[in-house]
């Protein structure tokens, strides 16, 4: 054994807070979980690995059943699974081992929460400390308590909680004042290297601060945003919170499911913003896209300025810049969408971890503790400081990508514009060419006509012509004049007999 491994803890508690989509607020695809009871899955795998027989057996799971109606609901009939047992992968397997699962359906997400513990009191007498490297052995390979292995749709927070050993209780009193003493952060970054040994997932050291009196110490938790080209990670979330006296752990654990709501939306924040960094890596992208096209739009208008009409392929290229933009441009707005909401979320959910921040407060001075606001200061540099950060970097993204939408909407109305100008002077071309061929085949067919009817009474002309003052003049007129006009009578009466047949055959939608 490492000799940092003879460092001791008294009743020492892992407690695993992990949170997984249910149902998406949008209706997105994208923002629903594939499977939304992939935790509870997760939590019997835990429970495996660990060598307990318990399962979870819940409203929904493993059976398919209704689970109750309500925006926070148990979903275990007896309120939790009690665990109590040796864990068969421990060295030191003499030692008893209790904890219990709670899980729950908050508003669109389910909730699994894992409590490991070293009991305080056995038949009425205090246990006996326990060796640092309780934690690894409570977090065997691959790390099922760790985030690569529950995968959490929307992360998880993991808090060690334990008691001085009374080797460290007189160095701990006297760090009393200093909750940022060197060794009280030794002991701590102790407890998180047995926790995870190895260093590359081990997460860094983010805030130090104390939490009812006691020193808590936060690892992790961050969005690791590296550059452009890769996609944002999420590391391990850890708190290690060492107790001084009994006090604050008796302020935590009457204030438990106050807690439990304050990490959800601690969760929720974190998730919606790294959701925000996934978004700005896509709309990115297509700004880039929609850039290019209209650049090449005005290195083609500026081209063809000086020609008087545009080629019929010159506009069929225009109307593919137009449709490629057109679906860019729907494209970026869906995506700018799903970046408002992700805004909106992160402010949603700031107000409701302040709500239970007050929740706990309110909650421990019913129970007549003496707590005062500035006791949760730890926890509020979130809504303080984070959350306004995170607000202000996503409007400003935002304000820059809305002038990349406003650049494609101005492109497309001036492509739409430029077709619509070059297709109204071919149809009015067309219309006129149409009309001048109208005018001929009317032209031509007139005077096919009127040659067919000369042509078919001149024959007639050769008959004798009489003067009215004839003797043998004729009570008729003359052959031709018949024939001539009463062709003409006839073509006029057919063409008003087929318009009138036309016009009662006309469908009535016109």
């Amino acid at each position: 054994m490492d000799a940092k491994e003879s460092v001791t803890l008294y009743a020492p508690n892992l407690h695993l807070f992990a949170f997984h989509l249910w149902r998406g607020l949008t209706g997105d695809p994208d923002s629903l979980a594939p499977n939304p009871q992939y935790l509870w899955q997760q939590g019997d795998e835990i429970l495996a690995r660990l060598g307990f027989t318990e399962r979870l057996h819940l409203y929904g799971y493993p059976e398919k059943s209704a689970e109750p109606i309500g925006s926070e609901v148990n979903l275990k009939q007896n309120q939790q699974l009690k665990l109590t047992g040796k864990l068969g992968n421990l060295s030191h397997n003499d030692l008893t081992i209790t904890g219990r699962v709670l899980t729950y359906r908050l508003y669109d997400s389910y909730g699994l929460i894992v409590n490991l513990r070293r009991p305080e009191l056995e038949h009425g007498q205090k246990t006996a400390e326990v060796p640092i490297s309780l934690w690894r052995e409570l977090n065997p390979e691959p790390g099922i308590f760790l985030p690569n292995f529950v995968q959490s749709s929307l992360g998880q927070t993991l808090l060690l909680t334990a008691f001085f050993s009374e080797s460290e209780h007189n160095s701990a009193a006297n760090a009393a004042n200093a909750a940022n003493d060197a060794k009280l952060e030794q002991f701590a970054q102790r407890c998180l290297r047995q926790l995870i040994p190895a260093k590359k997932n081990r997460p860094r050291l983010e805030k130090v601060g104390e939490l009812f009196g006691s020193p808590i110490f936060e690892f992790g938790g961050q969005i690791l945003d590296l550059d452009i080209y890769n996609e944002p990670e999420r590391d391990a979330h850890v708190l290690v919170w060492l107790f001084r006296e009994d006090l604050p752990s008796a302020k935590f654990v009457d204030a438990y499911r106050q807690f439990i709501n304050l990490f959800y939306y601690r969760n929720k924040i974190v998730s919606a913003y790294g959701e925000t960094r996934r978004l700005y890596r896509k709309t990115y992208q297509i700004y880039i896209q929609l850039e290019q096209n209209v650049k090449l739009f005005k290195e083609s208008l500026t081209q063809d300025s000086d020609r008087p009409q545009l080629s019929e392929a010159e506009l069929d290229r225009l109307k593919e810049v137009l449709k490629k933009l057109s679906q860019l441009d729907l494209e970026y707005a869906r995506l700018l969408r799903n970046y408002k909401h992700s805004r909106n979320t992160i402010a949603i959910n700031a107000k409701n971890y302040q709500v239970s921040l007050d929740n706990i407060l309110r909650q421990l001075q019913e129970k007549d503790y003496a707590v005062q606001p500035s006791d949760l200061d730890f926890f509020r540099e979130l809504t303080d400081r984070t959350c306004p950060y995170f607000q202000t970097r996503i409007s400003d993204e935002l304000n820059y990508f809305i002038e990349g939408s406003n650049l494609a909407d101005k492109a497309i109305a001036s492509i739409r514009g430029i077709v619509e100008i070059e297709q109204t002077q071919r149809d009015h071309l067309r219309q006129n060419q149409e009309k001048h061929l109208e005018n001929t085949i009317q032209a031509l067919g007139i005077a096919i006509g009127t040659g067919a009817i000369f042509a078919s009474s001149a024959g007639l002309i050769t008959e004798p012509w009489r003067s009215p003052w004839d003797s043998d003049r004729s009570d008729y007129p003359h052959p031709f004049i018949i024939a001539f006009v009463g062709s003409f009578a006839i073509a006029i009466i057919v063409y008003g007999l087929v318009k009138l047949g036309q016009w009662l055959n006309k469908p009535k939608s016109q």
